[in-house]
């Protein structure tokens, strides 16, 4: 950051960091022992495909790679689908949270070095409850999500609890529950309500 930035209050962005993804193992194991949450073995990565842009041979190529276990282990599931506002989700699957860490990387990396980093948004991981709830019914739509912030290279907890309704109490004891694992998004106003969400 220049003078001229430090006297204006000007802020250089926070660089994309994909490594940091390889912190959510650790934050794996902090939920799981203080919020007896697990992963659910799905993630997404959402884009903003430009106008006319081509995905077909980068979707062919993530496929393909996914596949033949290149860098992401070979019980890798891909499924790509659009949702209600106009964004693709690419999501994949995987009964062992390293592998799938490393295919949401491998998907993000993908994505970037075929030109769409700029259109790259957040990744998505999926967290429920290992045991049920003490009323044997599930409480709202009982899915918690870690979800990383391409652009700023952060992460934060998002709790849904019915219809386009949310747990912001939860989500702030998370926050600090995971500081020491994640780089957690200091800016409240960025923890984006992500409703309907086709990881699950």
């Amino acid at each position: 950051m220049g003078l001229l930035d430090a006297i204006l209050g000007r802020t250089k962005p926070v660089e994309a960091n994909l490594d940091r993804l390889f912190g959510l193992p650790g934050a794996r194991i902090t939920l799981e022992a203080s919020e007896d949450l697990v992963p659910t073995g799905q993630a997404g990565v959402c884009f903003k495909p430009s106008a006319g842009q081509a995905f077909d041979a980068t979707e062919r190529e993530i496929t393909a790679m996914l596949g033949s276990g290149g860098g992401a282990g070979a019980s890798a599931k891909l499924d790509e689908r659009a949702d209600q506002y106009g964004y693709r989700w690419v999501v994949v699957g995987a009964p062992d949270f390293d592998t799938l860490v490393t295919q949401a990387h491998f998907v993000n990396s993908t994505l970037r070095d075929n030109g769409y980093g700029p259109q790259l948004l957040c990744s998505v991981f999926a967290f429920a409850p290992a045991s049920p709830p003490a009323s044997g019914k599930p409480s709202g739509d009982a899915t918690t999500y870690l979800v990383y912030l391409f652009k700023r290279g952060t992460f934060y907890p998002f709790v849904p609890t019915g219809h386009e309704r949310r747990d912001n109490e939860a989500e702030l004891r998370l926050k600090t529950v995971l500081g020491d694992d994640l780089s957690i998004e200091g800016d409240l106003d960025r923890w984006f309500p992500l409703w309907e969400l086709p990881v699950s």
